[in-house]
């Protein structure tokens, strides 16, 4: 079975290589801002595609870790959009994984 592009891009990132392929490609480096721009278009459309906004927004609030400024946790969420807390989690793993997110550890409050 060939390797994937995605498999191939995967390889040349682990051995440090995806500067030599861009060049090789003849791309431009991606710089700080171009990066930056990557993740804003990311996080536009995942919203922008979603049925339900708001339990989108806070999805993204828990799954950044900005919800640990606040008062709310995933409990609160769930309940606030009429959801279990486990319907929210999951709402938060898929939100991390579309969006390249590292997952974080569960708050304390969250278990209860």
């Amino acid at each position: 079975m060939r390797p994937s592009v995605e498999d191939l891009l995967k390889d040349c990132d682990e051995l440090g290589l995806v500067d030599e392929l861009r060049t090789a490609l003849a791309l431009p480096p991606e710089s700080e801002a171009a990066t930056t721009l990557r993740a804003v278009r990311d996080l536009i459309y995942e919203l922008a595609c979603t049925r339900n906004r708001d339990l989108a927004v806070d999805a993204l609030i828990h799954a950044t870790g900005i919800a640990e400024f606040g008062r709310t946790s995933l409990r609160s969420y769930a309940k606030k959009h009429g959801i279990t807390a486990e319907g929210f989690r999951l709402q938060v793993n898929a939100m991390q994984s579309r969006l390249h997110l590292p997952p974080r550890p569960a708050q304390k409050s969250d278990a209860n």
